[in-house]
């Protein structure tokens, strides 16, 4: 058999690449693609998508891509924020609060080059408000009945991030109030079984990761029906020529004097306090009702007051008594101490 030269050997191989349909062509990459999901919210003021900002994405194509943007008819680019053509690194601190749809556009460096487009939008919001309980003073607990009525009673909240849980523990000295219980949703319901003043620290956090949270504490008196109790707190210590019991504020009222607060029974209350056997009343201090703003349509603001000016030191020991509006009215006392020091 005869042996092919070197030659022969070439011309026979492409003579079967030829045959094979072997042409030597490219394989083509896959179609250019944007990969990215939606761009996160921004939020007024504060830098978007945090110090890195947020970067689209594209596969398929020959890299390295050119990245570009712009607004979809009836919208404008976000203010405040840019799109860097080399990285798709959307970047930047929103100005104005909005909707913004966009068309991003990706471009590979194929030749020729090819082109993708997808639209987006993005929203830039308001700045978030601090998580706050918004909740003021809790409703008396009535023994045998239901708390807050049959729905119970709700805790509010603002900021943060919605929904929220709650929760509630006893402050130091006092107890949760027995029957009573709080849902991871706000709502204290149940029936009180034992009298009483409870005291506790109610939490609320929000769904942010970490969660915000806020701390308030409050009371709930527990009476008997048509009872009425004093829930003024320990009268504090005066001096000789100074107005009694500092200076307090309701709504945007001013006032002096040591407010006196009560629970229960049928407002309004009335007043009296008298020395306790083997003292006196301190010389220069009364109770007194105010009227703060005028009386105009009724509309005053009343408070009941300790005020006055000491005007002799010592140690004066005292029943306060409370009076509601019932008939019969129902009446409740509390023993206190004031201390009334030289300046």
């Amino acid at each position: 058999m005869k042996k092919l030269s070197g030659g022969s050997i070439y011309l026979f191989m492409l003579f079967l690449l030829v045959g094979c349909g072997g042409s030597g062509a490219r394989i083509s990459s896959p179609a250019l693609t944007i990969v990215s999901l939606a761009p996160p919210d921004g939020t007024l003021g504060a830098s978007y998508a945090g110090t890195q900002g947020f970067n689209f994405a594209a596969k398929g194509g020959t890299p390295p891509y050119a990245w570009s943007w712009s607004a979809a008819t009836g919208s404008t680019l976000p203010p405040g924020l840019s799109l860097s053509a080399g990285a798709g690194v959307v970047s930047g601190i929103p100005t104005t609060i909005g909707l913004y749809n966009i068309t991003v556009s990706v471009k590979d460096s194929g030749a020729p080059a090819t082109q993708a487009g997808m639209p987006y939008a993005i929203n830039v919001i308001a700045p978030q408000t601090a998580l706050e309980i918004s909740s003021w003073q809790l409703p008396i607990g009535t023994l045998g009945a239901d708390y807050g009525g049959v729905a119970g009673y709700s805790f509010s909240a603002s900021g943060g991030t919605a929904p929220y849980t709650w929760g509630w523990v006893a402050t130091a000295g006092s107890s949760l109030p027995q029957g009573l219980a709080l849902s991871n949703i706000g709502v204290i319901s149940g029936i009180p079984t034992t009298e009483g003043s409870y005291s506790f620290t109610v939490t609320v956090s929000d769904s942010e990761s970490p969660p915000a949270q806020s701390s308030t504490n409050y009371t709930i008196w527990v009476l008997q029906a048509g009872e009425v109790a004093i829930t003024s707190g320990t009268l504090p210590t005066g001096h000789v020529g100074l107005r009694y019991g500092g200076l307090h504020s309701v709504d945007q009222w001013q006032f002096y004097g040591f407010p006196l607060g009560a629970a229960g029974g049928t407002p309004p209350y009335s007043w009296t306090w008298a020395a306790a056997p083997g003292s006196s009343l301190p010389p220069g201090l009364h109770i007194s009702s105010l009227l703060l703003g005028g009386c105009s349509a009724g509309a005053c603001v009343r408070v009941d007051v300790v005020d006055g000016t000491p005007t002799a030191a010592g140690t004066y020991d005292v029943v306060v008594t409370v009076t509601d509006s019932a008939t019969p009215s129902a009446q409740g006392s509390t023993n206190y101490t004031i201390v009334i020091k030289n300046p």
